[in-house]
């Protein structure tokens, strides 16, 4: 079976923890893939409210998620505590990327690496829109990782 492997950011900007609950938790007792889609997006959500904005509103644009990819690593279980670290990658003319790494840190493992593709969309005109000066500059451009694509083994 071939693999994909995410690769995700060296630096990250921001992080929230989550604990595993019940409703988490699939019939093999642990962790179910479509609860860690979830906690990533919530993640995100997270992510871009520490920097003042929604996926609504992100200097009068809205983001639309354009692909998600998810590099299952190790089991969690109900009650465990994980960290979701966050980063940016690279911008593109319409977007950029949300790099994304949850460790279990009681047991010292990765869970999951993950990556979110976005792109920049006016809502009211119905097309894509250009990544805005401002947030550009706010996350500092220079200080952005190349986009690495996800590699197949």
């Amino acid at each position: 079976m071939t693999r994909l492997h995410v690769a995700v950011p060296e630096e990250f900007l921001f992080r929230m923890e989550r604990t595993v609950g019940l409703s988490d938790i699939n019939y093999a007792k642990h962790l179910d893939c479509v609860s860690m889609v979830k906690i990533l997006h919530e993640a995100r959500l997270q992510f871009l409210a520490s920097l003042g904005f929604t996926e609504a509103n992100v200097y009068g644009l809205g983001l639309v998620v354009t692909d998600l990819s998810v590099d299952y690593i190790s089991e969690s279980f109900a009650n465990d505590r994980l960290t979701i670290d966050v980063g940016v990658a690279k911008l593109t003319r319409h977007g950029f990327d949300i790099g994304f790494k949850v460790s279990n840190e009681a047991l010292e493992t990765i869970v999951c690496n993950g990556n979110c593709g976005l792109v920049f969309f006016d809502f009211d005109k119905h097309q894509l829109a250009s990544v805005p000066s401002g947030f550009e500059e706010m996350l500092g451009r220079s200080n952005l990782q190349h986009k690495v694509k996800a590699k197949v083994a």
